[in-house]
């Protein structure tokens, strides 16, 4: 028998054995692959079920998930990933005070055959108390302070209590409650709106109230001041008389007003002015004495007027001006020479 007859001989003699003994032997190393241990991380959510008449005091969040690492077999693992895995903690029956909760017990439905190694969080501790309701004064609270020349006149907050719902243990101790502090350096016009109640370290419950409305009144400081060398003339509609002057040509006007527009005025920035209509003002040869009046002036006759020259002079209040009279001038017309 030649050599290429022996070795096809060699294979094909009983091929179904061999055949069924390659698959028996594909099988084993699968099963033996699938029963390995191996390690997975699970994320598994939590859900919580808190008592309803205790008010939760825990500062920080409670876990939202927790992460597991548990060891079996690929299938097992495998399997496992494919479930709706989730913590329940029920917390319906607890009282106040500390509790404790261990995530090191697998989640609902999790396989026997699993083993956890690791849990994170292992265990966290919820804090009770239980709930009250008080009704508390509210203080405005202020921070901060007004420019120079401002000045608060009044404060109100409405409501003035307020209906808080939480831990009884901190609302026994809360004689009131302070809004958010408002800059009153930001509001030289006062200040009328919404603040909220300032709840730091207070454990309420929605239901509480958790805004007022704040009105702060805010008016400038008035003084008074007096300026000499205030320019003194006579209106343009007089200008045009020939001959025509007014005496003498500066006074000292006494004002009153806010500080801060009086601070800025200067003596150039008035001007005192006798006006009124053509047919009132004196003959050649005659004078006329005009006395400062505060307010309009009456038709037909001269009066005097103070002009000052800044954006805000209607808040400005002329108290008095120096001399109380001008003296209106003409001469008379020259005749002419012969």
């Amino acid at each position: 028998m030649s050599v290429g007859s022996a070795i096809r001989s060699a294979f094909t003699r009983d091929l179904g054995l061999k055949l069924l003994a390659l698959a028996l032997a594909i099988l084993a190393w699968m099963y033996s692959h699938g029963e390995q241990t191996r390690e997975a991380t699970f994320v598994t959510p939590v859900e919580y079920l808190f008592p309803p008449e205790l008010v939760l005091l825990n500062d920080d969040p409670l876990p939202e998930q927790v992460v597991i690492v548990a060891s079996g077999t690929r299938a097992a693992l495998s399997r496992t990933r494919e479930m709706p895995l989730r913590y329940v903690v029920d917390l319906e029956q607890a009282m106040a005070g500390t509790t404790e909760y261990s995530f090191r017990q697998p989640p609902s439905g999790f396989p026997e055959r699993l083993r956890i190694s690791t849990v994170s969080p292992a265990m966290i501790r919820v804090r009770f108390d239980e709930q009250a309701r008080r009704t508390v004064p509210v203080e405005l609270r202020v921070r901060g302070e007004l420019p120079a020349g401002f000045v608060e006149t009044s404060r109100s907050v409405q409501p003035e209590e307020v209906t808080l719902v939480g831990a009884r243990s901190e609302l026994e101790a809360l004689d009131s409650i302070a809004t958010t502090p408002l800059r009153i350096n930001h509001y030289t016009n006062g200040f009328d709106g919404e603040l909220t109640i300032d709840t730091t370290g207070l454990h309420l419950l929605p239901e509480s109230t958790s805004r007022v409305q704040a009105k702060v009144a805010v008016e400038e400081v008035l003084a008074e001041r007096e300026l000499g060398g205030v320019t003194v003339g006579l209106s343009a509609g007089l200008q045009v008389i020939p001959g025509l002057g007014v005496e003498p040509e500066g006074a000292v006007v006494r004002l009153r007003g806010p500080s801060t527009v009086l601070d800025m005025l200067r003596p150039a920035a008035l001007r005192l002015e006798v006006g009124g209509p053509i047919e009132a003002a004196p003959t050649p040869g005659q004078s006329v004495q005009v006395p400062w009046r505060q307010g309009e002036r009456a038709d037909g006759v001269l009066g005097t007027a103070l002009r000052i020259d800044h954006p805000r002079s209607d808040r400005v209040e002329v108290l008095g001006v120096e001399p109380a009279a001008l003296t209106v001038s003409r001469v008379e017309d020259e005749l002419p020479e012969e």
